[in-house]
């Protein structure tokens, strides 16, 4: 990215954050500054939180003074970034990453001119300043409240300006930010030696982003936009447990001043078995079983088999959703929650989302041990299914109003029950296969009879509705009726009419119960793009996915939604489902030439 920037009169833009991440927890950089960064994993409380709030937020800055220009970049097929500051004096480059396996930042840099070093944690969003020890290669910022810390080590000359402020001189050297949950452990412990040397953790994270990414089966377009949402996929599972989270953010606003603000750090079954499927077909079968093990983890067999929605990413219940009213808000634009809310939904799609990733997994991968070894879930899940999918249900948008027969949902529940069938018959469970076809047939006359409407010739979003909603695009997506069926046909045609917001990207529907909807959701121009695929439409497919991409920010992430007039991403940043999304679709482009 290039731009010319008075740091004192900089508005900011979302275009340019960057996202770092290596497993643990993830860090968003704006322009040299680190504004988010939860310490010591992806769903705690963020020390750096300026994104949430320019006064209270605390920031880690590495910048020259007054004008410069920027351009920004991610060292290739990495998670890596590198800063190039021209100033009028010189040149400033860092090299920012976080270390594997620490919650950390370092910053490895080289500069021909003196610069800026400001460092401001504030722990717990906020709320609690830190006390800040100068040491003979650093600085230690101690919670007063416990025993955790920031720890900083700075090699290279400098002078301390003021506790948090340092004058950085000319030559090479590196800033290392390690949090650590005790002092007694950390980087100025008589432990200290254990740590990296920033030279050699650059180079190590560089070789493990590479290596990554050489994994990936190559596509015919947009490999660049490809690699860099695998990167953007991969950098969301926290490796630990598997689990993956739905964004790296919280409280971003999808509608700035509407209230519309989430945290999405938790693993939602949907947004997993989407990254899951997206990742076997892009080649990635065993980080995929990691992601699909996580949720057979969490599965319960003697009930609804996924009895919420989203998890924390250790398989507990995530914190209740609380608003920090401390903060400010995103540009302004509170309120700043963490937990969600919709925990508590019972979601009766889920179950179909995950047992198509399962049977995408096995399919890909011929490994009937592991259909065998999941058959209980398998089990669980349809026994669960055969007996609730008459019941109403909450969407898969997760609107909070009364529960209806949403077709989606419904949909997606034959595809439990077809994909279980299917996977039957891969391990030679043949009596069970045709049970299995007898609940699926019913559910899909149900779906066929209730979920189309004549008077409005298009399936509705729900029964009894005449309105549409973009879910519908996945019905030829999941096999339950071609794309050519004049019915799905129909339905498109009103989609197209009524949802597209600009060429390739759709609204999800026209409003909800906070109100109008006013910016298009990312995943579903990915959606479209697989559905004219099916409709053997590949130059539309490839504008739609062309449309997306110009809408992304400068170093290629998507949000959650988009703003059509300034290609502001909405919502929190960068997010699971149009990455995945991407991923999935561009390896159908390879697939049909194949």
């Amino acid at each position: 990215m290039n731009a010319t920037t008075d740091v004192r009169k900089a508005q900011v833009s979302y275009r340019k954050l960057a996202f770092l991440s290596n497993g643990l927890t993830a860090a968003m950089e704006l322009e040299g500054s680190i504004d988010w960064f939860p310490c010591p994993r992806f769903d705690s409380p963020s020390i750096f939180s300026r994104i949430l709030d320019k006064e209270k937020g605390g920031y880690f800055s590495l910048r020259p003074a007054g004008r410069y220009r920027l351009n920004s970049s991610y060292v290739k097929d990495t998670l890596v970034l590198r800063n190039v500051f021209t100033t009028t004096g010189g040149v400033l480059e860092t090299k920012d990453f976080m270390p594997l396996s620490l919650s950390g930042i370092m910053r490895v840099y080289r500069s021909s001119v003196p610069f800026v070093l400001d460092i401001k944690p504030m722990f717990k969003y906020g709320l609690a300043a830190p006390e800040p020890r100068e040491r003979e290669s650093g600085i230690i910022f101690k919670n007063r409240e416990s025993m955790e810390a920031l720890e900083v080590v700075i090699r290279g000359r400098y002078s301390l300006i003021s506790g948090h402020r340092i004058r950085m001189e000319r030559g090479s050297g590196s800033v290392f930010a390690l949090y650590s949950k005790d002092i007694r452990y950390g980087l100025f412990s008589n432990a200290g030696f254990v740590y990296p040397e920033p030279g050699e953790a650059l180079s190590n994270t560089v070789n493990y982003w590479r290596t990554q990414l050489s994994l990936a089966q190559k596509v015919p377009v947009h490999m660049g936009a490809y690699s860099r949402s695998i990167a953007v996929v991969l950098g969301m599972i926290y490796a630990p447990s598997g689990a993956i989270i739905a964004a790296p953010t919280t409280s971003l606003p999808e509608i700035t001043g509407k209230g519309r603000n989430w945290d999405y750090r938790y693993l939602w079954i949907r947004d997993a078995s989407y990254a899951a499927e997206a990742l076997a077909c892009a080649g990635y079968l065993s980080k995929a079983r990691r992601i699909i093990d996580f949720m057979l983890s969490v599965l319960d067999p003697a009930s609804k088999s996924f009895d919420h929605p989203l998890y924390s990413i250790d398989g507990t219940p995530p914190s209740p959703e609380r608003t920090l009213y401390w903060l400010a808000g995103s540009r302004g634009s509170g309120p700043v929650r963490t937990g969600n809310s919709a925990y508590m939904q019972v979601q009766m799609d889920i179950e179909g989302e995950f047992m198509n990733a399962l049977y995408a997994y096995l399919k890909l991968s011929n490994d009937l041990s592991y259909a065998i070894e999941s058959w209980w879930a398998v089990e669980a899940i349809t026994k669960w299914v055969g007996k609730a999918w008459r019941l109403k249900s909450t969407s898969l948008w997760e609107e909070r109003e009364e529960r209806r027969h949403y077709v989606h949902t419904n949909v997606m529940q034959w595809v439990a029950v077809d994909r279980a069938r299917l996977i039957a018959t891969m391990i030679g469970y043949a009596e069970k296969a045709r049970e299995l076809g007898k609940v699926g047939d019913e559910i899909r006359s149900d779906v066929l009879s209730k979920g189309f409407s004549k008077k409005a010739n298009s399936f509705v979003k729900y029964y009894g509705s005449t309105e549409v909603d973009a879910s519908l695009l996945t019905l030829p997506l999941y096999g339950f009726i071609k794309a050519d069926d004049p019915r799905f046909l129909s339905t498109l045609e009103r989609i197209e009419r009524e949802l597209l917001a600009a060429p390739g990207l759709l609204l999800r529907y026209r409003s909800d119960f906070l109100g109008e909807v006013l910016h298009p959701f990312t995943l579903l121009s990915t959606w479209l793009a697989r559905v004219y695929l099916r409709t053997g439409e590949r130059k539309k497919a490839e504008d739609t996915i062309s449309a997306l991409l110009e809408r992304s920010t400068e170093l290629q992430l998507l949000g959650e939604h988009v703003d059509v007039r300034t290609s502001e991403p909405m919502g929190n940043l960068p997010q699971l489902f149009p990455h995945a999304g991407l991923v999935q679709a561009l390896s159908e482009f390879r697939r049909i030439e194949l």
